[in-house]
């Protein structure tokens, strides 16, 4: 009798972690209506003109391998995928407003200043952007008139519409919130 119960216990226990098992699968593969992609951004920009980005899951954590690379290499702190996911939303808002204030950082400064720091490395394009994006919003967070950009990039933002995987989402409204993410 008390080996019957061992075993209807253990069986239970097995029931119980396959199921588990399974409810994970499942939530993983149901992440998102988009299989595959982290983000889907659509932008309207100051003349009125709209765009999509799509950003993929495998693109996102190629960028973070990339810039955790470089960081490890620099002795900097490593970034995230929702940080990552995040840049590669804002950087044309970023862009643009900064650009309308004189601010501008390019692919190939970034790029230089990526391979300057840890050598001749392959960084994927999304790599670039994330790490143009940190420099751009640094040099704005400089300037004394950073009030009236910080104020353009909120009012661009009033444009965007987004649908996120929830694995990046990062637990909030990320995207709404400005802060100390530069």
């Amino acid at each position: 009798m008390t080996q019957t119960t061992t075993s209807l216990t253990r069986r239970a226990r097995v029931l119980a972690v396959g199921a588990a098992l399974l409810l994970g699968v499942g939530a993983l593969a149901g992440c998102s209506a988009h299989p595959g992609q982290a983000v889907i951004v659509n932008y309207t920009d100051a003349d009125g003109g709209s765009s999509t980005v799509v950003i993929s899951e495998q693109e996102l954590q190629g960028a973070v391998e990339d810039l955790n690379e470089y960081y490890a290499a620099v002795g900097g702190q490593g970034t995230s995928a929702v940080y990552a996911a995040n840049a590669l939303i804002e950087l044309p808002l970023l862009e643009q407003a900064g650009a309308e204030y004189g601010v501008t950082y390019s692919d190939a400064e970034a790029l230089a200043e990526l391979r300057q720091g840890a050598g001749d490395v392959d960084y994927s394009p999304a790599a670039v952007s994330v790490f143009r994006y940190s420099e751009l919003a640094s040099m704005i967070v400089a300037r004394d008139d950073q009030d009236a950009v910080v104020a353009r990039l909120e009012e661009l933002r009033g444009g965007v519409s987004l649908e996120t995987s929830p694995r990046y989402e990062g637990g909030g409204a990320w995207l709404l919130r400005y802060d100390t993410q530069f």
